[in-house]
């Protein structure tokens, strides 16, 4: 009987027991963005974004800032985040994190040191994108109010990954991916950069969203190359596209095309689907890359006439597709090799992959096979159909 009344005691400490790390709801914020600038007397500003629950429901809001902005100045970003208390009154989450903005004087200054916190720290989650904040202040992005998503961090999310799937101009670098590329042999990372249009100042007042056309909006700008952990430059969106299609991550997109020896002359076709592959090898001591990519699409529009009657109707205009994209991809290749020698497409990766025998000579300076290597694109743009209903008739 003793026995079985000491099982029942015990067991009730169990059921009974409270949660020792408990967190009342009141007492926490929830951090959505954080934006990292240049110190004005210390290393680092660190500004954290934490929403307005009762403004982001439409059946609540009142009309009030839908997010709250705080900054603070720091040596360190580990001390710079537990310190917030010294402004407000509640416990930050930072798990739910959205987006991290990197303003442009840090990034080129080195990322490293604040990468490893977030990298190491338990209560950040890897799941939020990482932006470069061009030519400006990082938390300025995050001030910007928007019509649709009203707090800056929870439109740029859906944003950049809309950006890929729809048109390819983002690589939608998570903190993950970013380690991973700055540890690879074989490929420096990348990250999507963003500026505002319009005024920032105008546009962090909350009247910016209530009008038709916004004061000032965030934009996905161009693409940052990072080498060594600092910033060495920008891509533009179409060259962000072609890294993508040698990445074969990208899904769908739009191009215009010009008809060679024709001024002021396009056509439009719309890939539906892609897929790429890349063969790797060393010939000779120089490192060889054949990628063949081939893309199924449909014509959207042309500048000349179509004859959809004519067998083989498409044949010219996927030979000047290929013709095109091939000038494309040899430019930004020549311009990766000669002016940033940076491998931004994995290309080592690849030989490492593919030739691991002849890889390990480049294992220390990857750039110096870079340099080098031999690029050859195989294209094979398909068009399948048209949107005309008859021929047109221009």
């Amino acid at each position: 009987m003793r026995n079985c009344l000491l099982i029942c005691i015990i067991g009730m400490c169990f059921v009974l027991s409270g949660c020792w790390d408990r967190s009342e709801l009141n007492e926490n914020s929830i951090v959505t963005g954080i934006a990292i600038d240049k110190g004005d007397k210390h290393k680092y500003k660190i500004s954290i974004e934490s929403t307005a629950a009762t403004e982001l429901n439409y059946r609540t809001a009142q009309g009030l800032a839908p997010s709250f902005i705080y900054t603070f100045e720091g040596d360190t970003i580990g001390e710079i985040t537990h310190k917030f208390n010294i402004a407000t009154s509640t416990h930050y989450i930072f798990s739910h994190t959205r987006v991290l903005v990197i303003g442009e004087t840090i990034a080129k200054e080195g990322i490293l040191s604040f990468m490893d916190f977030f990298d190491r720290d338990r209560e950040i989650r890897d799941d939020f994108n990482i932006v470069i904040a061009k030519e400006g202040n990082a938390v300025d992005l995050l001030r910007i109010t928007n019509d649709y998503q009203k707090v800056s961090s929870l439109k740029i999310f859906p944003q950049l990954d809309n950006m890929l799937k729809d048109w390819g101009g983002t690589p939608v670098m998570k903190l993950n991916d970013y380690i991973r590329s700055y540890a690879s042999k074989g490929q420096v990372p990348v990250l999507a950069a963003m500026t505002i249009e319009g005024s920032k100042e105008k546009g962090a007042n909350i009247e910016n969203i209530t009008k038709s056309v916004p004061d000032a909006v965030g934009k996905i700008d161009s693409l940052a190359v990072f080498k060594g952990g600092k910033l060495q430059g920008y891509l533009s969106l179409e060259e962000t596209r072609l890294l993508l299609w040698v990445q074969n991550k990208l899904e769908q997109t739009s191009l215009t095309i010009p008809f060679e020896g024709e001024e002021n002359k396009y056509f439009g076709i719309r890939v539906l689907r892609s897929k790429t592959k890349i063969k790797a090898k060393e010939v000779e001591g120089i490192p060889q890359f054949d990628i063949y990519i081939d893309a199924e699409s449909v014509l959207d529009g042309s500048d000349q006439k179509v004859e959809l009657k004519k067998v083989h109707a498409f044949n010219d205009f996927e030979k000047e597709a290929n013709n095109y994209l091939k000038k494309e991809f040899a430019t930004l290749f020549k311009k990766m090799q000669t002016d940033y020698e940076a491998d931004i497409f994995g290309l080592g990766e690849k030989l490492r992959d593919q030739d691991y025998k002849n890889f390990k000579k480049y294992k220390e300076d990857w750039t110096v096979g870079y340099k080098k290597a031999k690029i050859n694109m195989h294209l094979n743009t398909d068009i399948k159909r048209s949107g005309f209903r008859n021929d047109s008739n221009h």
